[in-house]
C-alpha cells in the first residue's frame, strides 16, 4: 500500500520527537521470564500436596495473579501453590498469570476435582428414577443472523412415573468457564436477561415418561457478533422421588451471532489512523431496513513489526495514533466490534530488519506470541500482514531467515495459533497480496501438512487486481474482487456492473483503503467521492443504496482523536 505524503516540515519534525519520546521504553533490551515447573497443575478435592514454582527472570522484580480459591505463599523466587479443600461438587478452574518487566507473561492453567469424582457425580443420590435433561432438537450449536433464537427442552425416564416428578431449570453462567476448559473451547457464558424461559419448571405427570417441553428464547441481537456464547442449562429435581447424573442434568447450547450479510459479499476498511478517526465507519449504514452496516472489517493501518538492534528483539512497535486509539480501545474500538464491524491490527514493516516473509520459525512464535498479547489486551478480532517497507534480514541471527513466503506462512500460521490460544473469541489473519506474501505455500507442523485454509482467513490484493485463493482448498469467498484507493483516486469505480460481477462470480470481499470524511487531519475530506463509490457497490452487492451518514468523526492532532459525532453540514 502507498501512503500519502502530504505532511509539513514542521509536523515532521513534531511527530519524530512525539516518536522518539514514546520509543525510549521500547529502545531497552526485552526482558525474560520462565516459572518451572510449566505444565498445566492438577489437584484432587482434598488432601493435595503443595507444589513450589521457581521463578527466573532477568526484569528487577515479578509480580504474579491468582485465582481466590488458591493458597498461594512467595518466598523468594519460589511461589508455593497451597491448595484448599475443594468442599463442592464442581471442580474449579483458573490460571497463574505471571509477570515481569517487559518480558512476556507466562500462564499455567489450574485444575482440580470436585467432592465427588465427575464420574459419579449425582443431584443429591440415587434413591429414586433417573432422569435426564433433553434438548427436543437434539442441537447445541447454533451460528445465525436472526435477531432472536428459539429452542425448546424437557425432561424424560425410562419407565413411566409412579408420582409427579417436578424438575426446575436454570441458567449457570458459572459453568462458563468449567466448559470452556474442559472442551478446550473459546466461550463465554450469555447475558441473564438475553435468554426467557416460558417456564422454568418441568413436569413428568405420574403414569408418564416425558414432560412437555419448555422454550426458550435466547435474544442474539443482545450479543456480540463472532464470538461463542455459551447458554448454559443446568435442572435439578424439585419434588419427586427422583436424581440426576452429572452427564444428565445439562444442555450447553453454543451460539454465534453472524453478519446479516453473511454469504454476500462484505467490505473491509484500511484506514490510515494517522489521518482518520475509525468511529467514522459507524456512520454507513445499508437502507435495507435494518440498518447493516456497509463495512464489515476495519483494519487499522498500521502498527508494525520492529527490530531492536541493542538488545537483539524483534517487537510490535505502534506509533502515538496506533498506541492511542489501542489504549482507548472501549472508546475507538469496542464500538465497532459491538456493531458487527471486525476489527484487525494491520502488521507492516519499518525499515528494519524485522519483516513480514522473514522471520525464522522461532521468530515467528515470538513475535507472534507478542502480537496475540496485544490482541487479547485491545481485545482485537485479527490481524493484517503486508510485507513492504523492511530492509533485508540479518542471516545468522536467530530471529531471522531468508526472505520467502515459506517464512510469511509460518507467521501467519504462528499468529493464528496464539491469538487462537489467548483470546476466547474466534480471530482471523488477513494478507495484503503485494510481493513475496501474495501466494503463501503450506506448512509442515509435526509431520501434518498444514494447508492455507487454516492460517488466512482473507485476502486483499493490489490496486488493479483481484484475490485469488491459495493452494487447493481455498475459494474465492476468501478474496477481495477489487481494491479501491479512495484518497488518491485508484482503481475507482464508475458503476455498480463491477461490482455486481464480482458478486456473481463468488468473490467474499472488497477492499476500500484510505477513506477519511472528515478532513480533520492533514489531507481534505474524500466523503463525497467515496459515498459514491459505496453506493455502487452496495448496489452492486445488494440491490440497495446507504443511507446518508448524519456524524462525522474528527482526529484532533497527533495521537489524539475525538469521540464526539459532529452533524455533517451538506
Amino acid at each position: 500500500m502507498r501512503f500519502k505524503s502530504l505532511i509539513n516540515p514542521l509536523l515532521i519534525c513534531l511527530v519524530l520527537l512525539v516518536a522518539a519520546a514514546s520509543c525510549a521504553k521500547s529502545e531497552q533490551a526485552k526482558d525474560t521470564l520462565s516459572v518451572e515447573p510449566s505444565a498445566a497443575l492438577s489437584f484432587k478435592s482434598a488432601e493435595n500436596t503443595d507444589v513450589t514454582l521457581a521463578v527466573s527472570t532477568t526484569a528487577d522484580s515479578w509480580d504474579f495473579s491468582a485465582p481466590e480459591w488458591l493458597g498461594t505463599e512467595r518466598a523468594g523466587e519460589t511461589l508455593v501453590v497451597k491448595v484448599t479443600d475443594n468442599t463442592a461438587e464442581r471442580s474449579r478452574v483458573g490460571r497463574i498469570v505471571f509477570t515481569a518487566g517487559t518480558a512476556d507473561p507466562v500462564r499455567i492453567n489450574v485444575h482440580q476435582a470436585g467432592l465427588v469424582p465427575e464420574d459419579e457425580w449425582t443431584e443429591d443420590s440415587e434413591n429414586g428414577v433417573a432422569v435426564t435433561l433433553n434438548n427436543e432438537e437434539d442441537k447445541y450449536v447454533f451460528s445465525t443472523s436472526a435477531t432472536s433464537l428459539s429452542v425448546s427442552v424437557s425432561v424424560s425416564i425410562e419407565a413411566a412415573a409412579e408420582e409427579d416428578i417436578v424438575v426446575e431449570i436454570a441458567l449457570d453462567p458459572e459453568y462458563a468457564r468449567e466448559y470452556a476448559f474442559i472442551r478446550n473451547v473459546s466461550c463465554t457464558a450469555v447475558p441473564d436477561d438475553a435468554v426467557a424461559f416460558a417456564s422454568t419448571e418441568l413436569t413428568i405427570p405420574a403414569g408418564e415418561t416425558r414432560s412437555d417441553p419448555v422454550e426458550l428464547t435466547i435474544a442474539v441481537s443482545a450479543l456480540a457478533f463472532g464470538e461463542n456464547h455459551l447458554v448454559p442449562v443446568l435442572a435439578s429435581v424439585k419434588s419427586g422421588e427422583a436424581f440426576f447424573a452429572k452427564d444428565a442434568k445439562r444442555v450447553n447450547y453454543v451460539l454465534t451471532r453472524k453478519s446479516a450479510k453473511e454469504g454476500k459479499v462484505r467490505n473491509a476498511l484500511f484506514f490510515e489512523v494517522n489521518d482518520t478517526n475509525p468511529l467514522n465507519a459507524l456512520e454507513y449504514l445499508l437502507d435495507d431496513g435494518k440498518d447493516t452496516p456497509f463495512f464489515d472489517l476495519v483494519v487499522l493501518f498500521a502498527a508494525n513489526i520492529n527490530y531492536n538492534a541493542d538488545g537483539d528483539y524483534v517487537y510490535l512497535h505502534t506509533n502515538p495514533n496506533v498506541l492511542a486509539l489501542l489504549e482507548e480501545s472501549e472508546t475507538y474500538i469496542q464500538p465497532l466490534r459491538k456493531k458487527g464491524i471486525k476489527v484487525q491490527l494491520g502488521l507492516l514493516g519499518n525499515h528494519t530488519p524485522a519483516g513480514i516473509c522473514q522471520l525464522s520459525d522461532w521468530g515467528a512464535r515470538e513475535f507472534a506470541r507478542e502480537v496475540a498479547e496485544a490482541c487479547r489486551k485491545y481485545k482485537l478480532d485479527g490481524v493484517n500482514l503486508d510485507d513492504e517497507y523492511s530492509q533485508p534480514p540479518i542471516i545468522g541471527n536467530q530471529w531471522f531467515t531468508h526472505s520467502s513466503s515459506a517464512a510469511a506462512a509460518r507467521l501467519a500460521y504462528e499468529l493464528k495459533m496464539a491469538m487462537k490460544e489467548e483470546c476466547y473469541w474466534p480471530t482471523e489473519v488477513s494478507i495484503f497480496a503485494y510481493g513475496q506474501i501474495s501466494d503463501l505455500p503450506t506448512i509442515k507442523e509435526n509431520g501434518a501438512v498444514i494447508d492455507q485454509t487454516q492460517f488466512v482467513d482473507q485476502i486483499f490484493p493490489n490496486y488493479f487486481g483481484a484475490g485469488y485463493p491459495m493452494g487447493n482448498n481455498m475459494g474465492l469467498d476468501r478474496c477481495a474482487g477489487f481494491s479501491v484507493e479512495l484518497n488518491l483516486q485508484q482503481n475507482m469505480l464508475n458503476s455498480s456492473l463491477i461490482p455486481k460481477e464480482v458478486a456473481d462470480k463468488g468473490y467474499g470481499w472488497a477492499m476500500w483503503f484510505a477513506f477519511d470524511p472528515s478532513g480533520s487531519s492533514s489531507v481534505q475530506n474524500n466523503r463525497e467521492r467515496s459515498m459514491q463509490q459505496f453506493n455502487y457497490a452496495s448496489n452492486g452487492f445488494y440491490d440497495c443504496s446507504l443511507k446518508e451518514p448524519q456524524y462525522v468523526y474528527n482526529k484532533l492532532g497527533e495521537g489524539q482523536y475525538d469521540p464526539t459525532p459532529y452533524p455533517i453540514n451538506n
